[in-house]
C-alpha cells in the first residue's frame, strides 16, 4: 500500500484480519447477562458514522473535550517529558490527538490504535503528513485484547495511553478494570495514563446525545446487526 512508502509511516496489523467475530458474538449472547463488545460498531462504516455523531449538535461529549485539550495542551504536554511515545486506545479519525501533538514538538512517535484497518490508515497518513518530523506507527488490534508495541526508531523515554472520549464508560467496572490493568501490561513501567470520563449529569442531556433527532446514533447501533 502507499501508505507504507513514507519513512516515517509504518503500519501493524494485530491479528485484525483473523478476528473471531461470529465465535465472540455467539458468546457474548449466551452468556448471562447477554453482551456484545463496543468493538463491534467499528468496522469502516461504524467508524465514519462515529465520526458524524461527533458533529452532531445533541454529542456534547466530543466539543467538551475539545475544548479542555485546546485549553490545557500546553499544561497536559508538560507533565509528559521529553521523547515520550503517545499510545491512543481507539484512535478513530485522531482529530482532538493534533491538539496535543500541536504542543508536544519533542514527542517521540505516536501510536495509534484501532480495529478499523481502512480507517486507521487513512487517519495516519493524514497524521503523518501533518507532523512530518513525528514517526507514526498505526496498530490495527481490538485494544481490548493484548497486542505488540511496535518497536520505534528513537527508543521513547516513557509511554503516556492516551483514552479519550468518556470511552471508558462503554465498560462494566469489571472490564474498564481489566482494560486499565491491559494498558499498564502494554506501556510497562514509568508509564501515564491521560484518560477521558463524563461526569454525571440530567438523564435528558445523555437521552438526547444517544438518540439523536437525525437518527445517526441508531444507524450506528443497527450498524451492529449489519456486519
Amino acid at each position: 500500500m502507499t501508505i507504507s512508502r513514507s519513512p516515517n509511516l509504518r503500519p501493524l496489523d494485530s491479528g485484525c484480519a483473523d478476528w473471531p467475530l461470529v465465535d465472540e458474538v455467539l458468546q457474548g449472547l449466551r452468556a448471562r447477562p447477554k453482551r456484545l463488545s463496543p468493538s463491534y460498531f467499528y468496522d469502516e462504516h461504524g467508524a465514519l458514522l462515529f465520526e458524524r455523531i461527533c458533529e452532531l449538535p445533541e454529542y456534547y461529549l466530543t466539543r467538551v473535550e475539545t475544548g479542555i485539550l485546546a485549553t490545557h495542551a500546553r499544561d497536559i504536554a508538560s507533565r509528559f517529558g521529553d521523547a515520550a511515545l503517545l499510545l491512543e486506545f481507539g484512535s478513530g479519525a485522531s482529530a482532538k490527538t493534533r491538539l496535543l501533538l500541536d504542543a508536544l514538538p519533542a514527542l517521540a512517535t505516536y501510536v495509534p490504535v484501532d480495529i478499523s484497518r481502512s480507517h486507521l490508515l487513512e487517519a495516519a497518513r493524514r497524521t503523518s503528513a501533518a507532523y512530518p518530523h513525528l514517526q507514526v506507527l498505526p496498530v490495527c488490534a481490538d485494544f481490548t485484547q493484548p497486542f505488540t508495541l511496535p518497536e520505534p526508531r528513537r527508543p521513547p523515554a516513557r509511554v503516556v495511553v492516551f483514552f479519550p472520549g468518556s470511552t471508558i464508560g462503554n465498560f462494566d467496572p469489571a472490564a474498564a478494570t481489566r482494560l486499565m490493568r491491559l494498558m499498564r501490561q502494554i506501556a510497562g513501567s514509568g508509564a501515564a495514563l491521560l484518560i477521558g470520563f463524563d461526569l454525571v449529569k440530567d438523564p435528558a442531556v445523555l437521552e438526547r446525545a444517544y438518540n439523536d433527532s437525525a437518527g445517526v446514533t441508531a444507524a450506528f447501533n443497527l450498524n451492529v446487526l449489519r456486519r
